[in-house]
């Protein structure tokens, strides 16, 4: 009798989209990856899972997040249809209640707070992928089109006028509710149903210098967050409600980063937040 072959590694493609904390995150999602075994690849033929880490700051932003996603199940669905598809970021945290809806294609939305989680949550929506392929109706197709990527667009410019700026959240004051919708929403659908939503409406995440991290940028230059959050409810801005209160790391923790970037080959270090002035 053979031996049977080891188990191939579940190997997981990224996109990242927005600014610079967000590829943070994105950085920080590999690294836990790797840390649990997981292989990372830049071709999603080759990819199990896919995840699209997404910005909704602005319009322009916000489009962009939705051709991704769109994009990415088009070609799961031509290429690989049991191939998982996560959508991580602001958009989940900003939408979270209108995207299984608007995004059924999606397999899983996670959260801020989930970051570090992310392995997880992978084999959550490989396995939730698995199931909805099973359930399918031979010779069923994909049903999205330009009409229906606009459709979604345009609905989530129609939220953006209903809840504008920071100041609001699903149409309630923040104003003096500290902790104010701290709580983490996780909702498991039946199997092929609807996708997975694992977020934490109000998030409280912060990395440290020991959190793992594969390095997006080029190894001369290297960003550090050295906060998270905002604290200002301005009526133009939607910051507070999709990344929470301000938080700040501790000085002394970020000079050690700042050192073992240096050690291994940094030479520019660009301090990012979205509130420095604290």
């Amino acid at each position: 009798m053979k031996p049977s072959a080891p188990e191939r590694p579940v190997r997981v493609g990224l996109i990242s989209l927005g600014c610079a904390k967000n590829l943070v995150d994105a950085e920080i999602m590999l690294g836990a990856l790797l840390k649990g075994g997981v292989e990372i690849t830049n071709d999603p033929a080759e990819a199990d899972a896919m995840i699209v880490n997404t910005c909704s700051f602005i319009d322009s932003a916000q489009e962009e997040s939705v051709d991704a996603i769109l994009e990415s199940a088009a070609e799961r669905d031509a290429r690989k249809p049991g191939q998982g598809l996560i959508v991580s970021g602001c958009m989940p945290q900003r939408f979270r209640e209108e995207l299984p809806k608007l995004l059924p294609e999606v397999d899983l939305f996670m959260g801020i707070d989930q970051v570090e989680r992310v392995g997880d949550l992978v084999r959550q929506a490989v396995e939730h992928r698995r199931q909805k392929v099973e359930g399918q109706q031979p010779g069923a197709k994909a049903r999205r089109g330009t009409a229906t990527k606009g459709k979604v667009q345009s609905k989530l410019a129609e939220l953006d006028k209903a809840r504008p700026g920071a100041a609001h959240d699903d149409g309630e004051s923040l104003r003096g509710k500290p902790g104010f919708g701290r709580t983490r929403q996780t909702v498991a659908p039946s199997p092929a149903v609807a996708p997975v939503m694992d977020v934490t409406v109000r998030p409280t995440y912060i990395p440290d210098y020991g959190t793992p991290r594969f390095r997006l940028t080029p190894r001369h230059f290297a960003y550090v967050k050295i906060a998270e959050g905002c604290n200002h409810p301005c009526s133009f801005c939607i910051i507070p409600r999709m990344r929470g209160s301000h938080r700040s790391r501790a000085q002394a923790d970020i000079v050690q980063e700042a050192r073992q970037l240096i050690a291994g080959g940094c030479r520019e270090l660009n301090l990012i937040s979205q509130d420095s002035t604290y």
